[in-house]
């Protein structure tokens, strides 16, 4: 009995010191004084062209690795999906056409 009342103060103060350090984070941020600084357009330059290049990198490696995540998913959902040949090249049945001339 005396193990289950250690472990129940010991919950609650590990509770009390969550709620504490939540209490600082948020006391820190609502107790905000004006800086009175400037943001010049160059950053948010930089800022939006980061936000895009991240953009970019999330789409490319989704394209590079899409047959890993459309297995990783179908396995999560439980459907099956048609086998891969080998012979996609990522641009549709046309590139199997040849030019005979």
């Amino acid at each position: 009995m005396l193990a289950g009342l250690e472990a129940r103060n010991m919950a609650l103060s590990v509770e009390t010191r969550i709620y504490g350090v939540l209490a600082i984070v948020f006391g820190c941020l609502f107790y905000a004084v004006p800086c009175y600084a400037y943001i010049d357009p160059g950053t948010g330059s930089i800022i939006l062209q980061s936000i895009l290049a991240s953009i970019a990198v999330a789409i490319g490696l989704l394209r590079l690795y899409w047959y890993r995540f459309k297995s990783f998913v179908s396995n999560l959902t439980g459907t099956s999906q048609p086998q891969n040949d080998g012979n996609d090249s990522g641009f549709g049945q046309d590139a199997d056409i040849q030019n005979d001339s």
